[in-house]
């Protein structure tokens, strides 16, 4: 059962013939685009001889095959519109933001405009109030600075921007050696603490260990109302988790707040209430389509498939049916819990390849991240499969834990957790413990992965 204290913005109630003839006129702009200044889709049309009068309406856009993550790697440059004589605001690039590594390894870019971003900044706006913050918040940004421009750290800040609130970014760890600005997990701490911030914003595995640190230095956390996060999946175990901790450092009823954020939205599809799904924030200008993982064909409400993007009203990079990598459900009834009538994902998205061979059996490793993720006596952790001998693609599989303790007085944790690990995947894991501050100098990005295959990358 989905709860809600109070009732929605009414925009968000709209109708949805409405929504349908925006989207339709915002489809049948972007395919004018496409088809004479789009690099990759107007080569992809003609190899299927496809002209821009097939796409009549977007009842037509499954004439487009599905675009991989491999094909925006690969062409990244020619997914950005020619907007030569185009107006100011389309021709002028806003920002170049980074996303998945390039066949080459280097992160591919995702290019805005003026006109784009001040879409984004809309969409942004929603997102807010979709989560009902109000003009008496403050929010804590707990995104790090990365050494390529990422949305997550942008994004926050200008999330407040637009509904005119404060924000602090407490900016911490360091992303390189000539960055010496950052903050240590005990000064972000006190600048949460000292701003009275009611919104924490950041990735959960972080928030975590802040709250963890919080918690011995016995900070008073009672302004905060809510926690956003993203970047990571948010089980039940660490949603409750992270629930307790607030209470224990004073927070009143607080509220845990997952979104669906991609690169690819500059921003992302978020719960209104837990339980309630992932709401298309903007459903004028992004398409959200749940398909066939083998045949691409769409898939009924409220079946699994796999996920995919349309962007129906940018400028700069534009995707269409772009597969994200994750499979959900998808529903058009109206949200139970604040009256929406956008989209939702029903289901907590997971990657289309979540099943795992190690050592000749197949694993899933979701239910592990879920019980890892609750476990009171772990800081943060890390799964990995790797060769025995990272040079002998034939040596063998070993499945690694990198675990840093709560605290110093559980000395059986890493045979606990060897033995939870076995329970769980049937595989005897290599349990190595370091210190939490070691997961922030490994991570290439804002975030580390709770699980990687380091085999495929060999």
């Amino acid at each position: 059962m989905v709860e809600r204290a109070s009732s929605p913005p009414p925009s968000f109630a709209w109708p949805r013939a409405d929504v349908e003839a925006a989207r339709e006129r915002n489809f049948a702009d972007t395919m004018d685009l496409i088809a004479s200044r789009h690099p990759f889709y107007r080569d992809l049309m003609a190899q299927r001889g496809l002209a821009r009068a097939d796409f009549a309406s977007l009842a037509d856009l499954a004439k487009m095959p599905v675009t991989t993550k491999q094909d925006l790697m690969a062409r990244a440059d020619d997914f950005v519109l020619e907007r030569e004589g185009l107006e100011e605001e389309v021709r002028a690039v806003w920002d170049v933001m980074y996303t998945t590594g390039s066949t080459s390894g280097t992160p591919t870019p995702f290019v805005s405009t003026s006109f784009d971003f001040f879409n984004i900044l809309l969409l942004n706006r929603n997102m807010m109030l979709l989560r009902e913050v109000g003009e008496e918040d403050i929010v804590a940004n707990l995104f790090p600075l990365t050494r390529r421009p990422h949305g997550a750290f942008t994004r926050a800040q200008q999330a407040a921007a637009v509904m005119n609130i404060p924000v602090v970014a407490a900016l911490p760890g360091n992303p390189s050696a000539a960055f010496t600005l950052g903050n240590s997990t005990e000064a972000t701490v006190r600048i949460v603490e000292r701003a009275r911030a009611t919104v924490l914003w950041g990735v959960p595995s972080f928030i975590r260990r802040l709250l963890q640190t919080a918690q011995t230095m016995d900070a008073d956390f009672s302004a905060v109302r809510m926690v956003f996060v993203t970047g990571e999946a948010l089980y039940p175990e660490a949603r409750r988790d992270l629930v307790e901790r607030l209470v224990d450092l004073r927070a009143s009823d607080p509220v845990i707040s997952g979104s669906y954020g991609m690169t690819e939205m500059q921003g992302g599809l978020v719960e209104c209430a837990a339980g309630a799904g992932f709401h298309n924030p903007l459903p004028d200008q992004f398409l959200v389509e749940i398909v066939d993982p083998e045949t691409h064909n769409p898939m009924p409400d409220g079946s699994e498939g796999l996920v995919l993007l349309t962007h129906l009203h940018r400028r700069g990079t534009v995707l269409l049916r772009y597969a994200v990598g994750d499979t959900s459900a998808l529903t058009h009834e109206v949200c139970p819990g604040c009256g929406a009538t956008t989209q939702r994902l029903t289901l907590p998205p997971r990657r289309a390849d979540a099943l795992v061979k190690i050592k000749g059996m197949l694993v899933n490793p979701e239910p592990l991240l879920a019980r890892l993720s609750g476990d009171k006596a772990i800081a943060a952790f890390q799964l990995t499969v790797e060769h025995a001998d990272p040079a002998d693609a034939l040596s063998g599989d070993v499945l690694r834990l990198r675990v840093a303790p709560a605290d110093d007085s559980n000395a059986a944790l890493p045979e606990r957790l060897s033995g939870l690990v076995k329970d769980e995947t049937g595989i005897t894991p290599e349990v190595e413990v370091i210190e939490a501050g070691a997961f922030d100098a490994s991570a290439p990005g804002w975030k580390a992965k709770l699980f990687e295959d380091l085999r495929a990358q060999r």
